[in-house]
């Protein structure tokens, strides 16, 4: 793959996520440089740095890490304001580079003079004006050595005039300007290749440039002679590099502006027609070229292209800039279908990619997608369309608004109709399915469930997940096993759940599985207190995570489930402090689902320790978060308030107490919840018991007790059938 040799047809696909792609094409070019440093001490020089990309960066941070063991020597040289995010490496050492003193200055000028003396005013002019750049000195001698005001006398310089008199360049940039202009076929070349990029071939300046193939090889051999420029290989094979960005600099500025547009068409073009693979491979430089010649119509599609390659990749920051440079095209576009088109889809893939790199929740997730569907109204784009659904619906549900996301569920359940669209279908369905879960609706769950797995064709609906990272069917088991738990059938749960694994793992797609492992085990399995299976499952997630570069599964996802499974095995300190490391970060990432039922752990927990008063401030934070507008999340608000009364218990509050289970059981019943039920049963009978209330508590927990036909030897029937045995001695 890393060679782009085709491979699928013999050895099938990869089986790795776009991250753990982009990780391991990493190690793998850290590895070659391992490899060269193994057989002879290796230099490696990373020039202007502060314009890298941030793939470069991460290349880096492998490469100067390996530097520690390896005989390697990076330098890297970058102005003050990049900010070094190696400095605090034991191994890396920081060298600022001052300017030359005046006696380094006029050592450099004796040099470049062929340590011919230049006239002392002269020379004090040069020193004056270069104040220690390098660069400048270099440049400033050169352009007046080639002058022609100067004449060399014996074993020094001296004007070649009667007047004394030079005229010295103001700037750097003045300097090389004064040299270019005394050769017009270099400074045209060097303006065209100036707008082509600090490194330009020979095939393509020929393309562009107006003169015969003479007159382009001697004007390229005084640019490299000039030192201006350096070359590496042989014409037509040969590629040029202006020797400094500042000289590409003076010489891309030299140009009047409707010059650069003409040029940078004519590059585009030369590309288009001898570089067909370019657009396929690099469409960045394309649009470039078409962006500089305002030719808008051809950017947008070549920054679209760009930024699908790079979110691709997992190199998300280009992707982002790609797209937002497609943006600004777009806007100097006349209003049309096609430009309303493009737009969507720049925003579309913008929505997601911000996604990608910083979750549901960002806001520039909402803000773009949002705007996307404001413009598809009128358009069908396809898996666009699907994707900004997807994008708005998620953004709602993550950020703890499930009643919000209904909106978009409907909406595309809607089009899925209207279309007869079978994958707007199934994301309908799954969203549905999922949206009503966390409403605590958990019987319209399953409806949705099973719709999708009705319809499900494995040879036709497999390659889903490649899509939006979930197969139909697993999201469909997952949620119709955690509502199966919910509603008291507590083995069907957990034998649906294992379903899910094995349809999961047959599809050999590390987000999906991941997403099977998390889900079931918080919702299922933790639900039914079972913490050897969860471990089990929870090993299985870290490990996919990880080996698959899965990083917000890996940093936010496995430590919440590391406090879930401590929930249900350890003692109240150790729950407490896994709570307060994990609840800052989750919320951080704008993640507010299933704050709720954690807040509620973490204050039975705190309450165990006697800290009473946080323990209510925690519960009423869970209440309100339930209650705020969009919301709705009710999937365990029983449980919550069942987790109320017992802090009232404990704090000496029986009739209040009393009164939350009450409450808890009436929601659990309207939700036909009867695990929620059975808890809450057992809860109150216990609190009646010890207030003599024997009878009430037997009439209270034994029909609901009854009403079970499985999961006998769970904790909570275990528990619920202690109790009634001690009820009824």
């Amino acid at each position: 793959s890393i060679l782009s040799i085709p491979y699928e047809d013999r050895y099938g696909a990869i089986a790795m996520t776009p991250e753990k792609h982009k990780d391991e094409t990493l190690r793998t070019l850290a590895d070659i440089m391992e490899g060269a440093a193994g057989r002879a001490p290796t230099v490696m020089l990373f020039e202007d740095l502060h314009w890298a990309d941030p793939t470069t960066l991460e290349a880096l941070d492998r490469l100067i890490d390996r530097t520690r063991t390896i005989a390697l020597l990076i330098v890297l040289t970058h102005r003050p304001e990049f900010q070094s995010r190696w400095s605090q490496h034991g191994h890396v050492t920081s060298l600022n580079l001052s300017k030359l003193t005046r006696t380094q200055s006029a050592a450099m000028v004796s040099k470049l003079a062929s340590s011919k003396s230049l006239p002392g005013d002269l020379l004090q002019q040069i020193l004056n004006k270069t104040d220690g750049v390098p660069l400048y000195v270099e440049e400033l001698t050169k352009s007046i050595l080639e002058s022609g005001e100067l004449k060399e006398v014996g074993d020094h310089y001296d004007y070649a005039s009667t007047t004394h008199h030079i005229t010295v360049p103001n700037t750097l940039r003045d300097s090389l300007m004064a040299r270019l202009d005394r050769y017009a076929p270099v400074k045209e070349i060097a303006q065209i290749g100036a707008a082509i990029g600090r490194e330009f071939s020979y095939e393509l300046i020929a393309a562009v440039v107006p003169m015969n193939e003479a007159q382009l090889a001697d004007a390229l051999v005084q640019l490299t002679e000039s030192g201006l420029a350096f070359r590496k290989g042989t014409p037509p094979e040969a590629a040029y590099t202006f020797k400094h960005a500042l000289v590409q600099d003076a010489a891309y500025d030299s140009l009047l502006k409707s010059r650069r547009q003409e040029l940078h068409s004519k590059i585009a073009q030369a590309i288009e027609e001898r570089f067909p693979q370019i657009k396929e491979t690099e469409p960045e430089l394309l649009a470039h070229h078409f962006t500089e010649a305002q030719r808008f119509e051809h950017a947008v599609p070549c920054w679209q292209r760009a930024g699908e390659l790079a979110q691709k990749s997992v190199a998300l920051q280009e992707a982002i800039r790609y797209y937002e440079r497609g943006l600004s095209c777009v806007k100097a576009l006349p209003p049309s279908v096609a430009r309303d088109g493009y737009e969507f889809d720049l925003r579309a893939g913008l929505g997601t990619t911000w996604v990608g790199l910083q979750g549901w929740a960002n806001p520039h997730t909402s803000e773009h997608l949002e705007a996307a569907w404001r413009l598809g109204g009128s358009l069908d784009r396809g898996d666009y369309t699907l994707r900004t659904l997807w994008g708005l619906w998620a953004t709602r549900l993550t950020g703890g608004l499930p009643r919000e996301s209904l909106t978009w569920t409907e909406r595309t359940l809607a089009l899925a109709e209207q279309r007869d669209d079978r994958r707007l279908f199934f994301v309908g369905h799954l969203t549905a399915a999922t949206t009503h879960y966390f409403l605590g609706q958990f019987t319209h769950s399953i409806v949705h469930s099973d719709n999708i797995l009705n319809r499900y064709d494995p040879m036709r609906d497999q390659g889903f997940a490649e899509f939006l990272n979930h197969d139909p069917k697993t999201v469909a088991l997952a949620y119709k096993s955690a509502s199966q738990w919910h509603l008291g059938y507590v083995d069907q749960a957990a034998a649906t759940a294992e379903m899910t694994f094995i349809h999961s793992r047959s599809l050999a797609h590390p987000f999906d599985l991941c997403f099977a492992l998390h889900f079931c085990g918080m919702q299922v399995f933790a639900y039914r207190r079972e913490s050897e299976r969860l471990r089990s499952l929870l090993g299985e997630f870290e490990q996919v995570s990880a080996d698959q570069h899965l990083l917000f599964f890996q940093h936010v996802l496995v430590p919440v489930c590391h406090a879930i499974e401590q929930s249900i095995s350890s003692g109240p300190q150790q729950i407490a402090d896994a709570y307060a490391k994990i609840m800052p970060g989750y919320i951080a990432v704008g993640m507010l689902a299933e704050v709720p039922r954690f807040k509620a752990e973490q204050a039975m927990a705190i309450a165990r320790l006697r800290n009473i008063v946080s323990a209510f401030q925690l519960i009423d934070e869970a209440l309100e978060q339930i209650e705020r507008p969009g919301s709705g999340e009710r999937k365990a608000l029983a449980e919550v308030l069942r987790t109320k009364g017992l802090i009232l218990q404990m704090s000496g509050d029986e009739r209040g107490a009393a009164e939350a289970f009450e409450q808890s059981l009436s929601l659990a019943r309207e939700q036909a919840a009867k695990s929620w039920e059975l808890r809450t049963s057992t809860s109150l009978a216990k609190l009646w018991q010890s207030q003599g209330k024997r009878k009430e508590a037997l009439d209270l927990l034994k029909p609901v007790y009854d009403w079970f036909t499985e999961g006998f030897d769970t904790k909570d029937l275990k528990e619920a059938r202690a109790l009634l045995d001690s009820l009824q001695e």
